[in-house]
């Protein structure tokens, strides 16, 4: 099994009305029991909309605007990235316009050709 992450970009319910939010709560309850249920889920978190953004110029403020902002991630194992999208396809934040975002991780367990003193990366030769 490989390890995959789910970035989500947004689906936010601010303008959702109660029985929304409870119908979209037990959507994503329903969606994340399955998940763990075929012992594919290793973790996840939403995330929330104040953030700050480091560059070499320093911290920056920066708040969640938009559908492309980040709202949370999932870890979880699948044989190949098609069966990580299939795993996808009928996520609840689509209910609310979000989007998720599909990549493979490099796995701890790679052959990383690693120097042995467990840090987990290679020491750059030359």
């Amino acid at each position: 099994m490989k390890e995959f992450i789910y970035l989500f970009r947004g689906g936010k319910t601010t303008d959702a009305n109660d029985k929304e939010l409870i119908a979209h709560e037990r959507a994503w309850d329903r969606w994340m029991d399955a998940l763990e249920d075929e012992g594919v889920l290793i973790d996840g978190l939403p995330m929330k909309d104040a953030a700050v953004v480091v560059t070499k110029d320093g911290p920056k403020a920066w708040e969640y605007q938009g559908e492309d902002s980040l709202s949370g991630y999932l870890i979880l194992e699948a044989t190949d990235i098609e069966a990580a999208v299939e795993m996808a396809s009928d996520c609840p934040i689509f209910d609310f316009g979000g989007s998720i975002e599909v990549r493979e991780l490099e796995s701890h367990l790679d052959d990383l050709h690693d120097d042995d003193d467990d840090d987990g990366f290679r020491d750059i030769e030359g």
